[in-house]
């Protein structure tokens, strides 16, 4: 049974980093260490403000230790007056294996209909240890019952909203969603959360 809304008041929202410098050439970066863009940097900046206006007031940022997450962290942090972003390696990306790099074209030249029937080569980071060290950070940070925003990255906040068995869609940067704990302290996953105005259509790492 889907568990898609919860009981308690959500106490963390999920979201994907700012545009990084892969984002805009279309490649699949996985655990590759890529860059912001101006642009994503800006992107950083107007969500500190909607979060500002819309009085979210959340207590702490934390993010996954890639650059193009705790950098857009840490502005959004120090645009808040909020402490430095605490890091986790547990909220990285999944590791993509042989498609880092890569954009979809060339995956499919090389891997025919692997993207569509949602298949993986080897070496990609099974969806189950995915999720496993993801939420495993998140509960943590429900358990506390402080409002945190976390800056992640998409292939984690889809893989696990699927194994949640909940709506999964691809995510524009600074796009994500709330996560809380119900009645029985299990993590469920709540409504989507766009913090910008507009960000384009960027290649999701997810299958």
């Amino acid at each position: 049974m889907a568990r898609s809304t919860t009981s308690n008041v959500a106490s963390l929202v999920v979201v994907r980093h700012g545009e990084s410098e892969w984002n805009v050439l279309g490649k699949w970066q996985g655990r590759a260490d890529t860059q912001l863009t101006e642009s994503g940097r800006a992107q950083a900046r107007d969500a500190a403000e909607h979060i500002s206006r819309n009085a979210f007031a959340f207590e702490r940022v934390v993010a996954s230790s890639l650059r193009r997450a705790h950098d857009t962290a840490a502005i959004i942090a120090e645009h808040l007056g909020l402490a430095a972003p605490v890091l986790d390696d547990r909220l990285v990306e999944t590791d993509v294996g042989p498609w880092e790099g890569l954009r979809e074209h060339e995956i499919e030249k090389a891997w025919p209909n692997y993207l569509r029937d949602r298949r993986t080569p080897p070496d990609f980071e099974p969806p189950e240890e995915v999720f496993a060290r993801a939420t495993t950070a998140l509960r943590e940070l429900a358990q506390s019952r402080a409002r945190v925003l976390v800056v992640s990255h998409s292939g984690v906040i889809r893989t696990v909203r699927r194994r949640l068995n909940v709506h999964d869609r691809r995510l524009r940067n600074l796009e994500g969603c709330s996560f809380g704990l119900d009645a029985e302290s299990r993590l469920v996953a709540g409504d989507y959360v766009t913090l910008v105005a507009k960000s384009r259509p960027v290649t999701n790492d997810a299958v």
